[in-house]
């Protein structure tokens, strides 16, 4: 399951069946440039925080910053999924 919804500061995504551990090591290389999917560098300089969160039955990802879930969720899907 895959979820992503506009917030008041951002987006939040819940990705069910994924530990916060994986999600969180696949965020990072995202933001040291690092990861092997096609992270937009413009778009990764809007967002501000990128907090992720272990849940019941998945991982929350919280990102704070100018963005909007009809921009980040094909790239979620690419590089998080």
């Amino acid at each position: 399951m895959f979820k992503v919804k506009n917030t008041d500061h951002g987006i939040e995504a819940f990705l069910g069946g994924f530990k916060a551990e994986e999600i969180h090591a696949k965020v990072q290389a995202c933001q040291e440039g690092q990861c092997s999917c096609a992270c937009d560098p413009e778009m990764m300089q809007k967002i501000e925080k990128i907090e992720v969160t272990a849940e019941e039955n998945g991982a929350t990802v919280t990102i704070t910053g100018d963005v909007h879930a009809e921009e980040l969720e094909p790239m979620m899907k690419e590089c998080l999924l």
